[in-house]
């Protein structure tokens, strides 16, 4: 499910960004740096909480979601932590959460001088299914 809320954030971003392009009003995405990524998906995940703070942040419980208004990124607490890894491996760091924020795409990526908008890992872990 939480892969599939991802997804569905990034799609929504796309549609906003496009209906953004069309109506000539791309100067707004700038202002989308950094914002909560739920505000593109129809329907609000299971367990999401609204803005936190970071030490609200570290008490989520399993299952939960949050906007840390000061880090500007989305949290989700995994329900089975042992399916988490640090990236990259054999890194002695702590992974216990995941993490996204709405970040500016490589110029690279970007054609005719326009630089669109993405919603990127911001934590230092990936998901790994188990017994597949």
């Amino acid at each position: 499910m939480v892969s599939l809320t991802v997804r569905n954030m990034r799609t929504g971003l796309q549609l906003a960004m496009g209906d953004a392009l069309m109506h000539q009003r791309e100067h707004e995405m700038a202002s989308w740096v950094g914002s909560n990524p739920v505000r593109w998906l129809n329907t609000i995940p299971e367990g999401y909480r609204g803005e936190c703070s970071g030490d609200q942040r570290r008490n989520l419980a399993a299952g939960e979601w949050c906007f840390e208004r000061d880090r500007r990124e989305l949290v989700y607490q995994p329900r089975h932590v042992d399916q988490l890894r640090v990236l990259p491996e054999g890194s002695t760091a702590q992974c216990e959460q995941l993490s996204w924020r709405v970040a500016r795409a490589p110029k690279a990526a970007a054609s005719g001088g326009f630089v669109g908008l993405r919603i990127e890992s911001a934590s230092a872990c990936h998901w790994v299914q188990v017994g597949r």
